[in-house]
């Protein structure tokens, strides 16, 4: 399936990286560069394209302003330096959400996500106003829960211990199964028993993590994913 895709970005450096990782697909055709909201805005009133990427910090009109004003959006994957936008970005209905810098390996992933997307039948039910979400397996139930609600996820034996605000929820679905599930860019495994939710996050140690009153041991093979992501939330 060809992608006909259009960048939304301030930045020149950000539309070469990206043409390049998208030239090396070989499948993706560019249908402009557009450095502002306006020209975007401009451009699609002309030609139509299946997927944009999107940055956020944008001069007069940020890209979640420019989402608003979007009719039928095509898919969206936010572009975007500042990891603090990624929870709000997502009750836009965005596809993912790459955070700078990223590599050619991140960026076929959010490109299958894409193909994936386009292939789905459209549901006619779905409320793209609503809070983001997942829905949790729990014997023959599923449970609505809210991504902001969620604190750590905890593997237990042959269950994981989801822990909200309020209360917790005990599935069978694997550790491994909500680490694709969840977006990255919002939870990070920090150990093979756990996965936490960044914002809960209170104190930061050498082998652990305090959320709270509640301390968490990180495990040694996740201990740089953790420095790289705590990097980027901190500046």
């Amino acid at each position: 399936m060809s992608l006909n895709y259009l960048i939304i970005d301030d930045e020149p450096i950000a539309h070469t990286l990206i043409e390049n990782f998208a030239d090396r697909l070989g499948d993706m055709n560019l249908a402009g560069n557009c450095y502002n909201a306006a020209q975007a805005s401009a451009m699609l009133d002309e030609q139509q394209a299946d997927l944009i990427f999107l940055d956020i910090q944008m001069p007069q009109i940020t890209g979640f302003e420019f989402l608003k004003g979007l009719r039928n959006p095509p898919q969206i994957i936010i572009v975007s330096a500042h990891q603090q936008y990624a929870l709000e970005s997502y009750e836009y209905a965005i596809a993912d959400y790459l955070l700078k810098p990223f590599n050619f390996e991140r960026f076929v992933k959010s490109i299958e996500k894409i193909r994936t997307a386009l292939a789905a039948p459209i549901s006619p039910t779905v409320n793209e106003s609503a809070a983001p979400h997942i829905f949790i397996k729990d014997d023959k139930k599923h449970h609505k829960v809210q991504l902001n609600d969620i604190r750590y996820i905890k593997a237990n034996g042959n269950f994981t211990s989801i822990h909200l605000h309020q209360g917790h929820i005990l599935s069978q679905m694997k550790i491994s199964d909500f680490e694709k599930l969840l977006p990255s860019e919002i939870f990070c495994r920090v150990h093979r028993s756990y996965i936490v939710a960044l914002s809960a996050i209170t104190l930061v140690k050498a082998n652990e993590l305090g959320l709270e009153e509640l301390i968490i041991p990180i495990g040694r093979v996740y201990k740089p994913h953790i420095k790289t992501i705590l990097g980027h939330k901190d500046e």
